[in-house]
C-alpha cells in the first residue's frame, strides 16, 4: 500500500511540473497588505512612554525598553559604552549575577541588555516576575569590578582575534575614512582604549543616560492595557527622571576625490574591497524607499548588478553586496567583497562602472 502511495505522489508531481510553461515568467501576485497592529499607549508621571500591543494568540509576553539618546563620543576610552551594556546583565544591588541567572532560568525567560536597551520575554503567566527582574536592573544596577575585569579580558581577546581578520580590519578603516576620528561613528576600540576604562566610567554613563524621560517601553503579548499600566506603574513609577545631554556633531562630507586607503598584508591571498561614503539619509526621509529600491538593483540581492557582473560574468568573487543605510545622524553607502589579489584592480573598476551606470542610465522597467 505504501509503495502505491509513493508511486501516485510521484506521478502527480510529474503531471504538475509538466503543465508549467517555463518560457514565460509567472505573473506577479497581489501585493501583500501590510497590517500594523493597533496599539495603546500611556505616559507615567516620570516621563516613561509605554506602548501596549495586546496579542492573545500565544501565551507569551515581551518587554522592550529603548533609551533614545544621541550618540556619545567616547574618546580615549572607546568601548566603555558597550561594556556598560554588558555590565547591566551582571547583577544588581539586590541580586548577584548567579542569582539573576537562576531566577531568569527558573521561569524559562530570556533577558538581554545593551548600552541603550533592555529586552525580556517569557510565558505570560510570569509577566509580573519578569517585570520585577527587568525593573531591578533598570533601577538598581550595580557595577562590580570583578565583572568589569572579565568583560575587559573577553573584549581584548576579541580584539586580538580581529587583528588577524581582514574584514574587521577593513571595517575599522572604512569607519575612520568615512566619519573621521572626531565622530562617534568613526571611533575604533583598541586594547589601549579598553585598558583605560574604569568602573566609574560605566556608572556615570548609566546614571547620566538611563532616564525614563528618554525611554520608550514596548509591551507586547497576552496582556491588556489596564494590566500593563498597573504592572508598569508598580515597578517603574519610582524611576527618577533626569535631563540627559544632547550633542551636536558635524556631518561628514563626501570626499572631494576618490580616496584609496590601503592596508598591506603580505600573507593574504585575497583582497578585501570596501567602497563607501557618507549619505545624508534620515530614517523618515521620503527618499528612503526609492533609495532602498535603487540599492536592490545595484547590490541588494543575488540577482543584483554587482553580483551578476563580478561573480556570474567575471568570476572575480564568490559574492558581493551593497547597502544603503539611513540614520538620524548620518547614513552611509557601502559595497564590499573579497577577490583574488590578481583581480583587485579589475574588481574595483567594475564596481565603479556599475555605480556610474546606475547614475547615468535609466533602469529598465522589467529590471
Amino acid at each position: 500500500m505504501k509503495k502505491y502511495l509513493i508511486f501516485i505522489i510521484i506521478l502527480c508531481s510529474n503531471l504538475i511540473f509538466a503543465q508549467l510553461d517555463r518560457s514565460k515568467m509567472p505573473a506577479a501576485g497581489p501585493a501583500p497588505e501590510i497590517k500594523i497592529p493597533d496599539y495603546e499607549s500611556f505616559v507615567l508621571d516620570n516621563g516613561l512612554t509605554v506602548f501596549v500591543i495586546e496579542n492573545n494568540k500565544v501565551p507569551k509576553i515581551s518587554f522592550s525598553l529603548i533609551i533614545n539618546r544621541d550618540p556619545v563620543f567616547e574618546g580615549e576610552k572607546a568601548g566603555f559604552i558597550s561594556i556598560t551594556g554588558d555590565l547591566l546583565r551582571t547583577g544588581t544591588k539586590t541580586r548577584t549575577k548567579e542569582l539573576l541567572d537562576k531566577e531568569i532560568d527558573f521561569i524559562g525567560a530570556s533577558l538581554s541588555t545593551s548600552y541603550n536597551s533592555i529586552s525580556a520575554s517569557a510565558v505570560s503567566r510570569h509577566k509580573e516576575k519578569l517585570m520585577e527582574l527587568m525593573s531591578d536592573i533598570i533601577l538598581n544596577a550595580e557595577f562590580r569590578q570583578n565583572e568589569l575585569d572579565k568583560i575587559i579580558m573577553q573584549t581584548k581577546s576579541g580584539l586580538a582575534a580581529a587583528k588577524e581578520d581582514p574584514n574587521s580590519i577593513a571595517n575599522n578603516v572604512r569607519k575612520a575614512a568615512v566619519y573621521g576620528n572626531e565622530h562617534p561613528y568613526g571611533e575604533i576600540i583598541t586594547e589601549e582604549s579598553v585598558n583605560r576604562i574604569k568602573i566609574e566610567d560605566c556608572k556615570n554613563y548609566y546614571e547620566t543616560f538611563f532616564s525614563p524621560g528618554a525611554a520608550y517601553l514596548a509591551v507586547v503579548g497576552n496582556i491588556s492595557k489596564k494590566e500593563a499600566e498597573t504592572l508598569v506603574k508598580k515597578y517603574l513609577s519610582k524611576w527618577t527622571k533626569k535631563q540627559i545631554p544632547n550633542f551636536g556633531y558635524k556631518s561628514p562630507s563626501l570626499p572631494k576625490t576618490n580616496t584609496v586607503c590601503l592596508v598591506d598584508r603580505p600573507a593574504s591571498v585575497q583582497s578585501v574591497i570596501s567602497v563607501s561614503y557618507p549619505v545624508n539619509l534620515k530614517p523618515d526621509s521620503k527618499d528612503v524607499i526609492p533609495a532602498s529600491l535603487m540599492n536592490a538593483v545595484l547590490g541588494g540581492s543575488f540577482n543584483a548588478r554587482l553580483m551578476q557582473n563580478l561573480r556570474e560574468d567575471k568570476g572575480y568573487t564568490y559574492g558581493i553586496r551593497s547597502s544603503l543605510n539611513s540614520d538620524k545622524l548620518t547614513g552611509f553607502f557601502n559595497s564590499s567583497c573579497e577577490v583574488r589579489n590578481s583581480v583587485t584592480d579589475s574588481a574595483i573598476v567594475q564596481i565603479i562602472h556599475e555605480m556610474k551606470k546606475l547614475k547615468t542610465k535609466e533602469v529598465p522597467e522589467n529590471e
